[in-house]
């Protein structure tokens, strides 16, 4: 299991645009293979500060959305609404995941 994780910082007038896009990309988003979650969060002191939060079965998986082209419209969009390049980060759960899978 892999999250991926992306801090987006907004220019100010472009928020409402933004979570509109957003609402609509959480659907396409999830419908792609091994996309098992899918969240936004604001940052709760500072409103021009979001993040996306997306859970995939496995690094393939992630691999394999960024080449689709949805991968690419969804970063050329996000160029347009973020004051900074949006920054990523692709990390593991140490510890037990209530998403991992049972053994046998």
């Amino acid at each position: 299991m892999i999250l991926r994780i992306v801090k987006m910082e907004l220019i100010e007038n472009k928020i409402e645009l933004f979570e509109h896009f957003m609402e609509n990309l959480k659907e396409e988003k999830l419908k792609q293979e091994g996309c098992l979650h899918h969240d936004f969060f604001c940052d709760k002191d500072n409103c021009l500060i979001f993040f996306s939060y997306t859970i995939w079965a496995t690094e393939k998986h992630l691999r394999k959305y960024k080449k689709t082209e949805l991968f690419k419209e969804v970063a050329r969009t996000l160029r347009t609404f973020c004051l900074k390049e949006p920054v990523a980060w692709t990390v593991e759960n140490v510890f037990n995941s209530p998403y991992d899978e049972e053994e046998d």
